[in-house]
C-alpha cells in the first residue's frame, strides 16, 4: 500500500487524533487509492478491539487495532494479516474543537475560511450564553445573491464573482434586546475552468438532535470522471458521517451545551488524478426538546426544529408556534399549557363556516423559511380556484411548513398540519435548504415478494417528474400543484374526520382543540369509525400485511410467501383502494376522499397496481403488472361507502358525485407499468422490453417511488390524553 501523508500535520498531531477518527480517515483513504480492494463506502464496525469495515463485493475486511492496520479475506486469505502501522499510510488530521463562542462573549459570528467563486460561502451567527430569536439576515453590498435562509442563524450563498460581500444581521437576544452587527466576505476568483471543482450545499443550521444533510457537486472537465469524494470533519464535536452515498454526507446534529459550529470538507478525486475541495459549516443550535420519558409533553421524543410566522404581523402570529410547535408544550400535568380555542380557534370558526379566504389561511402559516409560505399561498391562489382545499383547512388550527418534517401528517392533539418542504421547492436555492436526510420506514415489507405501485394520470400523462437531486433545476408552480394537491387532500381529510363541518357549531371556545375533539374521538363517533362498521375491509391477510408494510412487523413465512396473484386475489374483491388503507381506518378513509377529490373534482385519475418484487435497477419498463386498475374509487362495491365518507366530510362536492364516477379501467396483466400508462391500449400495444432501460425510464421510477414513500409509515404519534374529568363510554385503546 503507498502513504499518503499532509505535509501541515505535525507527529503530535497526529498522537492527539481521536483512534475513531484515524480509522475513518485511513479507510477513505484506502478507498481513493485501492478501490480494487476497498470499493465504495462501508459501514464503520467494531469487534475484539478492532475498528473494521467490511466490502462485500470483494469479501475483504480492513481494520485497525492499536495504531496497527490489518486485512482479511478475499484474495488476502481467511487469516488476519497485518500491513504495518496506520502512520505509515496517513499521518491523520486532528479535529479540532468548535472555536465559535471559545472567546467566552455573549454572541459571536463566523464566516467561510477564504472562499472562492463557484465555491460555498456562509455566514452563521451564534448565541453563546443564551439563544438568540428573529434572525434576519440582509444584503448591502456585492453581487446580488438569493438568500433563502435569511430569517435562520445561517446563511449559504454561490458568489458569482470575486470581490466584496457585505452583510447585515439582526436579532433578538434572550432579553428581547435587537442587535444589529454587520459582517463583510472577500470572495476571491476561481482557478481554470479546465480545472476539476467542488462545491459544497448549503451551510445551515439545525437543532442539535436533528438530521443534518450536506451534498457535494462535482463539476468535470470533458473526458474525466468522477473517482470518489471524501469527507473529514474538520471542526466541532465528533459526527458519526454516513457517506455510502460519496456525493452526500448525513449526520445527527449532537447533543450541545450551547450553540456550536461544525466544520466538514469534501475532497474529489477525478479518474485522471484532479482533486479539489470545498467546505461547508452546520450550526447547531442548543434547544431542549422534549424527552420520550415526559409523557406529559405534547412532542416528547420528537424533534421540533425552528420555526416562525409567515405573516409577522398576523392575527395569530403571537401565539402559533406556541400552541402547534414547540417542544414546551406540555398536554398533561402541572405544566399544562395547551392553548384554547379562545387563544387559537379552527379556521372555520372566524368564518362561520364559511370558505377562508387564501389571507386568512396565510395568517396561520409557521414556516422554516420564507420561500415555502411564498410557494404555498401562491399555490393556494393559483390552484385551489374551486376552494376545496381552503374549505378544507377549516378545520385545522393551523399549518406548519418545514424543510425538517418527514413524512406529512395531521396531529389531532393541536389540530394543525406539518407539511414535508419537498413538495413546494421552485428553484435550486431554496431546495438546497431541504434535509435529504431519508426515512427508516422506506425498507418496511422488503422481504416480501410483491410490491405495489401507484400514481395519478391525466390524459394518459403521468402526474409526477423526476428532479434529479444532483442537478441545479428550476421547476415551474404547475409542478408544486401536481406534487402537493393530493397530499393536501390526504392530511386535510385526516383533520376532517377528527373536525367534520358538522362539528363547527358545537365548538367551545373554552376548551383546546383535541378537549373538543376527544368526546367523538373516544366514542368512535369518526367518520373512518363509522365507515368501518358499516363498509369494512374484509380481507384478513391484507389487514395483517398492512402492519408488515406500513408499521415494520415482520413478516411471517407464509406471508413471505405470497405471489403477486395471491395478493390480488385479497385485494381485489375487497373495499380497499390501495394498500395503504389496511394500515388503520383512518388512512383507509383519507385514501378514499382523497381519490375521489382528485378525480372528481381535478379530473385526475388514479392508477393502483400490484407486480413482483422490484429487482434492483428497475424501471417502469421492466416492472410488469400482476394485477391493476385506473379510478378504482368508482368500482360499484365502493360507491357506498365513498358516497358516506363525502356527505360527512366534503358535502360541498356532492355525494351524488359519486355515482358519476366512471367504472375502472383494467390494467393489461403481463404488460410492463410504463405500457399501461396508457389506457385504454393504444394498437399495437407497447410490450416490456428486455432492452437497457433509457435514463428517462430509471428517472420516473425514481420520481413515482420518492413521492409513494411520502405517505405515513410506522406508529402513528400518540395522541394526548383524555382531558381532565372525562368519562368515556367506549373508551379507545
Amino acid at each position: 500500500m503507498r502513504a499518503l501523508s499532509n505535509p501541515s500535520a505535525s507527529a503530535a498531531d497526529s498522537a492527539a487524533v481521536d483512534p475513531e477518527e484515524a480509522a475513518r480517515q485511513l479507510f477513505e483513504f484506502a478507498q481513493v487509492y485501492y478501490p480494487e480492494y476497498f470499493p465504495g463506502t462501508a459501514a464503520t464496525a467494531s469487534a475484539l478491539g478492532y475498528l473494521y469495515r467490511y466490502y462485500e463485493s470483494t469479501g475483504i475486511y480492513l481494520g485497525v487495532r492499536e495504531g496497527q492496520v490489518y486485512v482479511l479475506g478475499g484474495l488476502f486469505g481467511t487469516e488476519v494479516k497485518p500491513v504495518g502501522a496506520l502512520t505509515q499510510f496517513i499521518t491523520p488530521l486532528p479535529r479540532t474543537a468548535s472555536r465559535l463562542c471559545a472567546s467566552g462573549a455573549g454572541f459571536e459570528r463566523f464566516a467561510s475560511l477564504a472562499p472562492q467563486v463557484g465555491k460555498n460561502a456562509g455566514l452563521t451567527v451564534a448565541g453563546c450564553g443564551s439563544a438568540i430569536a428573529s434572525v434576519q439576515w440582509r444584503q448591502t453590498g456585492g453581487a446580488s445573491v438569493p438568500l433563502p435562509a435569511d430569517k435562520t442563524q445561517t446563511i449559504s450563498f454561490d458568489p458569482p464573482e470575486p470581490g466584496s460581500y457585505a452583510f447585515e444581521v439582526s436579532y433578538k437576544d434572550s432579553l428581547g434586546v435587537e442587535r444589529k452587527e454587520a459582517q463583510t466576505v472577500q470572495v476571491a476568483a476561481a482557478p481554470s475552468s479546465e480545472t476539476a471543482r467542488l462545491t459544497l450545499r448549503a451551510s445551515h443550521s439545525v437543532r442539535m438532535g436533528g438530521k443534518v444533510s450536506l451534498r457535494a457537486w462535482p463539476s468535470l472537465p470533458e473526458g474525466d470522471s468522477l473517482k470518489t469524494i471524501i469527507w473529514t470533519q474538520l471542526e466541532g464535536p465528533a459526527v458519526e458521517l454516513d457517506t455510502r452515498n460519496p456525493r452526500q454526507a448525513l449526520f445527527t446534529a449532537p447533543t450541545v451545551t450551547r450553540d456550536t459550529l461544525i466544520r466538514l470538507r469534501a475532497t474529489l478525486y477525478t479518474a485522471q488524478g484532479k482533486v479539489d475541495s470545498d467546505e461547508a459549516m452546520v450550526l447547531v443550535e442548543y434547544k431542549q426538546q422534549a424527552p420520550a420519558s415526559d409523557t406529559n409533553a405534547m412532542w416528547a421524543g420528537d424533534q421540533i426544529s425552528r420555526t416562525y410566522p409567515y405573516k409577522p404581523n398576523g392575527p395569530y402570529a403571537s401565539v402559533l408556534r406556541n400552541c402547534v410547535y414547540d417542544p414546551g408544550i406540555y398536554h398533561s400535568g402541572p405544566r399544562y399549557n395547551v392553548c384554547l380555542l379562545g387563544t387559537l380557534p379552527f379556521i372555520a370558526q372566524q368564518k362561520g363556516g364559511a370558505t377562508p379566504t387564501v389571507d386568512e389561511v396565510m395568517d396561520r402559516v409557521l414556516v422554516s423559511h420564507d420561500w415555502l409560505g411564498r410557494n404555498f399561498e401562491a399555490f393556494l391562489r393559483e390552484h385551489d380556484t374551486n376552494g376545496d382545499m381552503r374549505r378544507m383547512l377549516g378545520s385545522v388550527t393551523a399549518i406548519v411548513l418545514s424543510t425538517h418534517i418527514r413524512p406529512s401528517f395531521y396531529y389531532a392533539g393541536t389540530g394543525a398540519i406539518y407539511l414535508d418542504g419537498e413538495s413546494f421547492w421552485l428553484t435550486p436555492e431554496e431546495r438546497d435548504t431541504m434535509n435529504e436526510a431519508p426515512d427508516y420506514r422506506s425498507e418496511f415489507g422488503n422481504a416480501l415478494q410483491f410490491d405495489t405501485l401507484w400514481r395519478y394520470t391525466k390524459d394518459n400523462q403521468r402526474l409526477f417528474k423526476y428532479y434529479d437531486p444532483a442537478a441545479r433545476i428550476t421547476r415551474p408552480l404547475d409542478e408544486v400543484r401536481n406534487e402537493a394537491t393530493w397530499l393536501m387532500f390526504h392530511e386535510l381529510t385526516h383533520a376532517l374526520d377528527f373536525m367534520p363541518p358538522s362539528a363547527y357549531g358545537s365548538l367551545q371556545n373554552f376548551r383546546s382543540a383535541w378537549d373538543n375533539i376527544y368526546p367523538r374521538y373516544a366514542n368512535y363517533q369518526l367518520t373512518s369509525d363509522r365507515v368501518q362498521a358499516l363498509y369494512p375491509l374484509s380481507s384478513q391477510p391484507m389487514l395483517a400485511l398492512g402492519d408488515v408494510l406500513f408499521r415494520g412487523k415482520t413478516a411471517t413465512a407464509q406471508q413471505k410467501a405470497y405471489t403477486p396473484a395471491d395478493i390480488a386475489g385479497f385485494f381485489a374483491p375487497d373495499l380497499a383502494t390501495d394498500d395503504y388503507a389496511y394500515s388503520t381506518s383512518r388512512e383507509d378513509t383519507a385514501m378514499t376522499l382523497e381519490e375521489f377529490l382528485m378525480q372528481r373534482r381535478q379530473g385526475i385519475r388514479r392508477d393502483f397496481a400490484i407486480s413482483d418484487d422490484f429487482p434492483t435497477g428497475a424501471t417502469g419498463s421492466s416492472i410488469i403488472v400482476r394485477w391493476g386498475q385506473r379510478g378504482r374509487i368508482g368500482e360499484p362495491a365502493i360507491r357506498p361507502r365513498a358516497r358516506a365518507v363525502v356527505a360527512d366530510l366534503a358535502p360541498w362536492a356532492g355525494e351524488n358525485e359519486v355515482d358519476l364516477l366512471p367504472p375502472p379501467i383494467a390494467m393489461r396483466a403481463g404488460e410492463s407499468w410504463t405500457a399501461n400508462l396508457e389506457q385504454p391500449a393504444a394498437a399495437p400495444r407497447v410490450k416490456a422490453q428486455a432492452a437497457l432501460p433509457t435514463l428517462e425510464q430509471w428517472q420516473q421510477v425514481q420520481a413515482e417511488q420518492r413521492v409513494m414513500r411520502m405517505r405515513h409509515s410506522g406508529p402513528d404519534k400518540p395522541l394526548p390524553p383524555a382531558p381532565a374529568g372525562w368519562q368515556s363510554t367506549a373508551p379507545r385503546r
